[in-house]
């Protein structure tokens, strides 16, 4: 149901990973020195994973998309690049394998490593993926084992996080997942979660939503999984609960796995509940991705779901995973990408289903019969408290006469959205000139409801020749600057 699955072969290698843990100390730089551990992984902050927040790829399906679509479908094509605005996780499965899977891999790091961020992964390729549902399949156990010691040898010495296989766990209520399954399901994973923290990689186990499975099942079946030995868990993947329900049952997840860590996917809730975990009507896109520090046990808001990808051949969808131009135009009309993040209330209720959903015909491990809570998101977003960084995107960065230089784009910081962002420009690593985003922008007002006034157009010098330019957003409270990343180009 996360994605559209496509069969190949596997060309991966073996994968002891003993010979890269003694490289540890002096390599990888977000952990404390000395080999990772469970402890080194589980202790370190969320700032010193996500470094200055979750990667934003400019290869991403919705950019690829905007592209494809930009003659045949102009609306489509501009609901694509709002989401191709922001990072969204990498999702690795039989469809990469071999040379593409290391080149996945490699592409994202290095792209991470310039702008000082984290890329977050998915492995999806479990056995017996989605108990039969509509994003079946899933490698032998043999040829998944080598193919995630692959992955965690990639990652050694670099910043990264990995969503550890959706829908794994909770979906061992479903009659569909048996009791043979479901031991394997715990093996399997516990390996995976041992491999990557001997890489230094935090892994965050699957805990479903807060209208699936109770938190004390919940923990259990995360202990038995490893979760003692990974970062922690992921919630409300590919779905739409709040976020503050999500935080609310995943505190108590924590309380209950040894004050695990965890991450929350918003990148469809802005809307709240929609009825039905598959491709819900009216879902708009969520918070946008961001590293929280609010005295809980939540790491980051992230959207692990691809924004525009169907769930599966549902509600008029297409087969799961192939972009849905539609329903990406109705995910940025329904935006509620500014909503704040409350801390949950300390004696918050446990949520109100049972152990497992029931089945569906469909085997969807989603479909409730519980009504879900009222979405909270008003009209217009509330202002966020100080500590956002700014949000902030390059359209341009083009030579048009000798010598000169000139940098398009947009930028606003929440912290105070009646200011101008000062937006920096940087040729060859020294400071060329500085602007304030203040131009009107009527299509960021659009697709944010921050106002008009946040474009920016300036022009400064550069010597002839392939230069270097970097963008940096300098923020106006306390969450620091965001860069908006490097290109090299030809000055006349």
């Amino acid at each position: 149901m996360r994605r559209a699955v496509r069969r190949t072969t596997v060309l991966g290698s073996s994968g002891a990973l003993t010979a890269f843990v003694a490289v540890l100390a002096g390599v990888l730089t977000p952990l404390p020195a000395g080999a990772a551990t469970p402890s080194t992984v589980r202790s370190a902050t969320a700032a010193t994973l996500y470094g200055a927040g979750p990667y934003r790829s400019d290869t991403s399906e919705a950019a690829r998309q905007a592209t494809a679509l930009a003659t045949s479908d102009p609306a489509g094509a501009a609901a694509a690049r709002t989401i191709a605005q922001y990072p969204v996780a990498t999702w690795l499965g039989e469809w990469t394998t071999g040379a593409t899977l290391d080149r996945t891999i490699d592409q994202a790091v290095a792209g991470a490593t310039r702008t000082g961020t984290t890329p977050v992964f998915v492995t999806y390729a479990i056995p017996h993926r989605d108990c039969g549902g509509y994003s079946a399949g899933g490698f032998d156990e043999a040829t998944y084992d080598a193919w995630v010691d692959r992955i965690a040898a990639r990652l050694v010495g670099h910043r990264a996080a990995v969503i550890v296989e959706p829908d794994s766990l909770a979906m061992l209520g479903n009659a569909t997942c048996d009791t043979a399954l479901g031991e394997q399901r715990f093996r399997v994973l516990a390996r995976e979660v041992d491999a990557f923290t001997a890489a230094g990689v935090p892994a965050y186990l699957d805990a479903g939503n807060s209208n699936w499975v109770k938190p004390a099942v919940m923990a259990e079946r995360l202990e038995r999984a490893g979760v003692q030995r990974a970062r922690g868990f992921f919630t409300n993947v590919a779905n739409y609960y709040p976020t503050e329900r999500e935080q609310a049952y995943a505190e108590q997840v924590s309380a209950l796995t040894g004050g695990s860590r965890y991450v929350i996917d918003t990148s469809r809730n802005g809307q709240g509940w929609r009825g039905t975990w598959c491709n819900g009507p009216g879902a708009g896109l969520g918070t946008t991705p961001r590293v929280v520090s609010d005295g809980s046990r939540l790491d980051a808001l992230l959207w692990v779901k691809t924004p525009g990808a169907s769930d599966g051949t549902c509600d008029g969808g297409p087969r799961a995973g192939t972009w849905w131009s539609t329903y990406a135009q109705a995910l940025v009309a329904n935006a509620r990408l500014g909503t704040p993040v409350t801390a949950p209330a300390p004696t918050a209720p446990a949520p109100t289903a049972t152990a497992s959903p029931k089945a569906t015909a469909t085997a969807s491990p989603k479909a409730t019969a519980t009504p879900s809570p009222k979405a909270t998101a008003t009209a217009a977003p509330k202002p966020v408290a100080p500590g956002v960084r700014p949000t902030a995107h390059r359209d341009a960065a083009v030579s048009a006469a000798r010598g000169r230089l000139t940098v398009r784009g947009w930028a606003f910081d929440r912290d105070d959205l009646s200011r101008a962002v000062t937006v920096r420009v940087l040729v060859d690593g020294r400071t060329a000139g500085s602007v304030a985003a203040a131009r009107s922008r009527p299509d960021v007002d659009r697709a944010y409801r921050v106002g008009a006034a946040h474009g920016f157009d300036t022009t400064v010098a550069a010597a002839s020749g392939k230069r270097k330019v970097c963008v940096t957003a300098v923020g106006i409270g306390r969450g620091g600057d965001t860069s908006v990343g490097c290109v090299v180009v030809t000055v006349r």
